[in-house]
């Protein structure tokens, strides 16, 4: 059965979120995982979500519950209708935000590459990114590219009144820099400079014809920026008050330091936005003379009220997809459990003639190599499946299943 261990802005505090990102959450994941009564499992994380959803036995509920603790649970249908609303966007900061969309799918792809995506799992992801797709199609939300970024320039807009003036230190160059940058650029800021704390992104500036620094030359940008933007992955603070103050930042990949003098601030106003979870930013920076932090607590407080009509014409859709993905679930669902069950056993008898013919480490590979090919085998009749389940063929794939492979029809 599915069920979703979920932690959020919603329902936790912003103290645990960054716990769970910061890598307690890796390890949880993997000791749920762990579990002879899991079949297989996909975390979703983002900046304001750690979700663990399983394909579990319904004996294992309590103690995977009481292990993942203080993480709330969902089961079955429930589960199911929670994933729909967080990949439609009802679930985040800024309701519609489209990025959630693609941390859903990357979250997906990432389980179907480690073979950890079970057809039950996959079915349920797919269902949830269709439904996100007839959800803006058909009520619009999502389809002014609100997001956290959006609000947070929103916010910062009563210090900054010549957006175009600005100039603009962003700290990060992953996945949501690329949309920083497209909301820095649509009010009109053209001085972006990129700093990456990893090293890894040395060359994201160039291919986007910004500026990029990097060891001694971060706190001249630092002291010039009227507005950072800190959007990097890193479990460490990367902006602190010795940065603002003039101070070479030591990370690993700049670890001398180099003070270049305090610049002379006099009346002037910085704003320094913190979208990373773990925080990117000490605190103490909102203590400095002149800065304004806004980070995820703060703007989660802000967070605007949607038009109630689409938001209700939303939630509305994802109930109807989640009870409909619940009855072919329910009417496929023991037509695909033989047909794995099927393939498994095969799979089973021939990893174990593997083993007495090849020595441990060729069969360890030969084996990850066939329990891979094994769900990749499975994945698009388990789609076909439910196609033909919601058309009302569910009879033509059972047939199709005693035919070829001699599977008996399912009670």
């Amino acid at each position: 059965m599915l069920l979703c261990l979920t932690a959020s802005h919603r329902s936790h505090d912003f103290t645990l979120l960054e716990s769970l990102s910061g890598g307690a959450g890796a390890v949880l994941a993997e000791s749920l995982l762990a579990g002879d009564d899991v079949a297989g499992g996909i975390v979703l994380g983002t900046c304001n979500r750690f979700e663990v959803y399983l394909d579990a036995a319904p004996e294992a509920v309590g103690a995977l519950a009481s292990q993942a603790a203080p993480l709330s649970l969902l089961t079955g249908e429930d589960a199911a209708r929670h994933l729909f609303a967080v990949a439609a966007g009802l679930e985040s900061v800024v309701v519609g935000e489209p990025e959630i969309a693609g941390q859903v799918r990357r979250a997906l792809n990432t389980a179907e590459a480690s073979a950890t995506a079970t057809p039950l799992l996959s079915r349920v992801f797919s269902d949830a990114l269709a439904t996100r797709r007839n959800v803006r199609e058909r009520t619009g939300l999502g389809s002014a590219r609100p997001s956290l970024i959006r609000l947070a320039l929103d916010l910062a807009s009563h210090r900054v009144t010549d957006w175009p003036a600005m100039k603009v230190l962003l700290v990060g160059t992953g996945r949501y820099a690329s949309s920083c940058i497209e909301a820095l650029r649509d009010r009109g800021v053209s001085a972006i400079t990129v700093w990456s704390p990893s090293g890894r992104g040395h060359d994201f500036g160039a291919r986007r014809g910004l500026d990029q620094v990097s060891g001694h030359a971060v706190a001249a940008a630092a002291s010039r920026a009227d507005v950072i933007v800190c959007c990097t992955t890193s479990s460490e603070l990367v902006i602190g008050p010795e940065l603002l103050e003039g101070a070479c930042p030591v990370t690993a990949h700049a670890a001398a330091q180099c003070p270049v003098g305090h610049p002379e601030v006099g009346e002037r106003h910085r704003v320094v936005i913190d979208l990373g979870l773990p925080r990117n930013v000490d605190p103490a920076v909102a203590d400095l003379p002149g800065v304004e932090l806004l980070d995820l607590e703060a703007i989660k407080l802000h967070a605007p009220l949607q038009h109630l009509a689409v938001a209700d014409d939303a939630e509305a859709m994802v109930r109807q997809a989640a009870a409909a993905h619940a009855d072919d679930a329910q009417q496929i669902g023991p037509a695909v459990a033989a047909l794995r069950s099927h393939v498994t056993d095969t799979l089973e008898a021939e990893i174990g003639r593997i083993r007495h013919r090849y020595d441990e480490a060729t069969a360890d590979a030969a084996e990850a190599a066939l329990r891979h090919f094994a769900g990749v085998l499975l994945h698009k009749p388990s789609v076909r499946a439910r196609e033909l389940a919601r058309s009302g063929r569910r009879d033509e794939f059972v047939d199709g299943l005693h035919a070829v492979f001699g599977i008996d029809r399912p009670a």
